[in-house]
């Protein structure tokens, strides 16, 4: 094996990503195809790792796999493209906004909820239904908030 050079398992454990988003990092094309030894194993270099982590800090961002391919093989070429990363940033800010303002709206509707729940529970006396739980959760219903992507503390950088 050369020097500065190691497996995929290793690969991945220094990037923190299982050695199957690596296979699937090479598929989508954000990892140029690796060298391989004699008997096939792929090899990696520490700038490898260096954009498995680049490639997660901004998938984790909201930044798509495809997207991200297209931005890289940019650099690649010489050609970098960060007025497009910034701009695609930019939308994914946005939607943080979006996503963080109805969150809001839908915590704000809760404790409302939970303090009616409060109130109706204290007039209600020990083992008598307080029928709130189907009318307190069909209000909330229109406040409902899907969350699937969480901001990681770092952006990604244009090379």
């Amino acid at each position: 094996m050369p020097p500065n050079s190691f497996t995929i398992g290793e690969a991945a454990a220094r990037a923190g990503v299982s050695a199957d988003t690596v296979r699937y990092y090479e598929r989508r094309g954000v990892l140029p195809r690796p060298q391989r030894t004699a008997a096939g194993y792929r090899l990696y270099s520490n700038d490898v790792v260096d954009r498995i982590r680049l490639v997660k800090n901004a998938v984790g961002f909201g930044f798509a796999v495809k997207e991200l391919a297209a931005f890289l093989k940019a650099c690649d070429a010489g050609h970098p493209p960060c007025h497009k990363v910034r701009h695609a940033g930019g939308v994914l800010l946005a939607e943080m906004d979006r996503r963080l303002a109805a969150m809001t709206t839908a915590r704000d509707q809760m404790r409302e909820v939970l303090e009616s729940w409060r109130r109706a529970l204290e007039r209600t006396p020990p083992n008598t239904p307080a029928r709130r739980f189907h009318s307190n959760w069909q209000s909330l219903e229109r406040a409902h908030v899907h969350t699937d992507r969480a901001p990681l503390a770092r952006a990604p950088v244009c090379a």
